[in-house]
């Protein structure tokens, strides 16, 4: 239910940018109520009823493309095979991939309405500045997170020694990261070139993200200098002191 919503809001918000009819099936989308007025049926063409069920249908097939897609990659990209008690390997690891990118195209699609719709109004009155500002520092962090253990043959030598186990960071993982961090990127961008209706920062907002971007660079002086490990720069909670 919550892909399907949320699958459901990222496609209706394109239709702000399609033709007239488009825009009726959007107004449908979020309410099948809609599909009763007038102007929703003289656009459409259809009865009321017809328009309820087409509008439940557009929900669904929303919500299966986010499943399908999920499968798709899930099971068409290789993933890693690691013993998992009385499941054999392949079933696991096809299972934590089928899932994986599941997740990774649900969450996804929520990031598109704000964008789509702040670009077709050419406003961002109503949008949080200080919810875009530390949304794009969090999704900055987390992928710094995510590539390190991914990447990093330094950082994933202090997990196996830490954890004596690989680390559980998979491909969808950095996947959504970035994608997260793009797509935050462009909201906060969005910010200073649209209409703002007066919205500023909060100086709460300024300050902490002041604060966690130099606690960052603080911290990675550390690591490189090696008074401290990267893994405890990346904030590791259940790493044990080396």
């Amino acid at each position: 239910r919550v892909a399907s919503e949320w699958a459901t809001r990222a496609a209706a918000q394109v239709a702000y940018s399609l033709p007239p009819t488009a825009s009726h099936w959007y107004m449908a989308l979020q309410d099948p109520r809609r599909s009763s007025e007038p102007s929703w049926r003289a656009a459409v063409g259809s009865s009321s009823a017809d328009g309820i069920r087409r509008a439940k249908l557009a929900r669904l097939a929303l919500a299966a493309a986010v499943v399908c897609l999920g499968l798709g990659l899930g099971l068409g990209l290789p993933s890693e095979r690691r013993p998992s008690g009385s499941c054999p390997a392949s079933i696991s690891g096809g299972l934590s991939g089928v899932l994986g990118w599941t997740y990774f195209a649900a969450w996804s699609a929520s990031f598109y309405p704000q964008a789509i719709q702040n670009y077709v109004r050419r406003s961002v009155v109503g949008l949080s500045f200080d919810f875009a500002l530390l949304n794009l520092i969090a999704f900055g962090c987390y992928s710094a997170f995510n590539l390190a253990l991914f990447l990093s043959p330094t950082v994933q030598a202090e997990y196996a020694a830490a954890h004596h186990s690989s680390s559980a960071v998979r491909p969808n993982d950095v996947f959504f990261a970035l994608h997260a961090l793009l797509i935050s990127a462009v909201t906060l961008l969005q910010v200073f070139l649209y209409e703002r209706g007066g919205q500023t920062f909060s100086l709460p907002a300024k300050a902490a993200s002041a604060a966690i971007l130099l606690g960052a660079a603080v911290g990675a002086g550390l690591a490189a200098a090696r008074p401290i490990r990267w893994l405890d720069w990346l904030g590791d909670p259940h790493a044990p002191p080396p």
